[in-house]
């Protein structure tokens, strides 16, 4: 056992009353790598938390069950993100579900996110009795992120660890960006914007993207001709882009033309559906803002 890790086994630290961002790095610096899971079927999670040391942290995000299928009793830590009506995992009543995937001495607590303003923020107190605390991002990200898009969790806390907590070797597993077969993407997220500033921090090793490589064709092929400026390489990139996307367009206009009377049945079934959960109760707590005076 090294002496970081004696250390930790001694005194571990846990999320409880973790409020500001010096809270959360103090948190994280005392641990030699940090691995975000995402939740992804892109990935082989036995191989990965098997291959760092014992002074790391494993983060995971939300439903656990998604990348967990027997409880983990490394370091871990949850991220619960926030919503319109807080944090899923409380009015899901699913938080139990995903803690019993997480026992053990191992597991240091809950953080509540909150990365965008209509996201209703979710106390620490009402985890129950679970190690808790809260950081608002919102503030850190609206310097840089497109504003007609939410930052995903995952990338929200890779970009604001490999600021603020440089000293720990970040790792992303399964931050893919794609849709899989299992798995739905949610578009209110720029994908596009979000992993080219990923490949970009993984480029500048200032952070590891776990089961892909960080060879950049493009840099080796300008050392092959160094006489070619390396702005004409972004720009015939851009051209052979441009000029796939524009195909795409095409053909998607076929497919948009001729899935017309599937769409007219997608609407008239959206339409009648009963309203979800979230929606009534974000319906009940604009009623209560009115109510109060308050701005909805």
């Amino acid at each position: 056992m090294t002496e970081l890790s004696a250390g930790m086994a001694q005194h571990r630290p846990t999320t409880s009353g973790l409020l500001s961002e010096g809270d959360w790095q103090q948190f994280f610096a005392g641990y030699s790598h940090i691995v975000l899971v995402a939740n992804s079927d892109e990935q082989n999670f036995n191989e990965i938390h098997a291959a760092y040391p014992e002074t790391t942290l494993f983060v995971f995000f939300n439903y656990v069950s998604k990348v967990l299928k027997t409880p983990f009793t490394r370091n871990s830590l949850l991220v619960a993100r926030t919503s319109r009506v807080g944090s899923e995992l409380i009015y899901d009543n699913a938080l139990d579900k995903v803690l019993a995937l997480l026992p053990g001495p191992g597991f240091t607590g809950v953080m509540s996110m909150r990365a965008a303003t209509m996201e209703q923020v979710t106390e620490p107190a009402e985890f129950g009795g679970v190690a808790a605390g809260a950081i608002d991002l919102c503030g850190y990200l609206e310097d840089f992120y497109p504003r007609d898009h939410t930052a995903s969790s995952g990338f929200a806390l890779s970009v604001w660890l490999c600021e603020k907590v440089p000293q720990a070797k970040v790792v992303l597993c399964g931050f893919s960006g794609r849709r899989s077969r299992k798995w739905q993407m949610f578009h209110i997220h720029d994908w596009t914007f979000e992993q080219s500033v990923l490949q970009l921090l993984a480029n500048s090793d200032k952070l590891e993207m776990a089961g892909r490589t960080a060879f950049n064709p493009y840099k080796a092929l300008s050392r092959h001709f160094p006489d070619i400026d390396n702005s004409n390489f972004v720009f015939a990139a851009i051209q052979v882009l441009s000029e796939r996307l524009e195909n795409s367009n095409r053909n998607l206009g076929k497919l948009i033309t001729i899935t017309m009377p599937l769409r007219v049945i997608y609407n008239l079934a959206r339409g009648l559906r009963i309203r979800s959960k979230k929606d009534r109760l974000v319906k009940q707590r604009k009623k209560q803002r009115a109510k109060n005076g308050e701005p909805s």
